[in-house]
């Protein structure tokens, strides 16, 4: 077991810690939820993360959002929670999609690939998009 996580397995057991490295899991919208949402799935251990978002970095983020800093001012959100995420785990399967999820968007995403999704985005017709292709 990995070291970085082996309080984790302490508390879960060896078969969960499996399950969670071989989980891919989506987070929509990387804002204050859903870039928090991704830092700690990564860190319990899930093994591949994809993220989606359209935003940048803004100084209005730093007083709620994780992967706000001086450092990623400007970044796209997606590239700035992977370098986060592979900061405190390189092992971690990232895949970004830099978009804003609208049921016109639906077609670029594969939901039968994903384990679980985490929903962290703002726009209500969105996330009831979201919630039927989840359920699909």
């Amino acid at each position: 077991m990995d070291e970085r996580r082996i309080r984790t397995e302490a508390l879960l057991g060896e078969e969960a810690m499996q399950i969670l490295k071989q989980s891919r899991v989506a987070v929509f919208g990387l804002g204050g939820v859903g870039g928090a949402a991704a830092e700690a799935l990564a860190r319990c251990g899930v093994g591949s993360l994809d993220l989606v978002d359209n935003d940048r970095v803004a100084l209005s983020n730093f007083n709620r959002q994780i992967i706000s800093t001086e450092e990623t001012l400007g970044m796209y959100k997606t590239e700035a929670a992977k370098q986060r995420i592979l900061g405190i785990d390189p092992a971690v399967n990232i895949r970004t999609y830099c978009c804003f999820y609208l049921p016109q968007t639906r077609e670029q995403f594969d939901f039968s690939a994903w384990d679980y999704i985490v929903d962290a985005i703002d726009t209500v017709t969105a996330k009831l998009d979201l919630i039927e292709q989840a359920q699909r």
